[in-house]
């Protein structure tokens, strides 16, 4: 056995027996090894005449104050301001952010299923202009009507100017 084992063993018997066969091994080393011996010795020693010593009474209000040591470590931390807001706020904005969807949905205008022949040939990547440009190339008779019934067929016309 090391010196420093036997050290630490011979605190630790001062405090609790040890158990047989450590308090044999140690007392064969401590046997054998003046130092050890010495150690020994001194520590009993110490141990002995704090024995002889009452142990001191703790000051005035001394649990008192430790006892709100403890609760003052204990107690949590308060929450910040902003996150008891969040708290409330994400419920309340997740609510708004549907009603507002939902307004979206059910409020806007229906889509008119039918579209013009424009807005059909601008969907079909096609140009809008080539019913006036074959218009144009027609005789000159059959010009004015087709362009008359072109433009009573649009029912919403904008003309910009004066």
């Amino acid at each position: 056995m090391k010196c420093r084992t036997a050290n630490r063993r011979l605190m630790r018997s001062l405090d609790a027996p040890l158990d047989p066969e450590r308090k044999r091994r140690l007392d064969a080393h401590v046997a054998a090894c003046p130092a050890c011996r010495a150690f020994r010795s001194r520590a009993e020693l110490v141990r002995s005449s704090l024995a002889a010593t009452p142990a001191p009474e703790p000051l005035p209000y001394f649990y008192e104050r430790l006892r709100a040591r403890i609760d003052e470590r204990l107690k949590p931390e308060p929450v910040p301001v902003w996150v008891r807001w969040s708290v409330r706020a994400v419920p309340v904005s997740l609510l708004l952010i549907g009603f507002f969807v939902a307004a979206i949905v059910f409020l806007s205008p229906a889509v008119n299923e039918e579209m013009s022949q424009p807005e059909a040939l601008l969907l079909q990547n096609a140009n809008p202009l080539s019913e006036t440009i074959t218009l144009l190339d027609e005789k000159a008779e059959n010009k004015s009507l087709n362009v008359i019934f072109a433009v009573n067929e649009v029912s919403s016309v904008r003309r910009y100017g004066p």
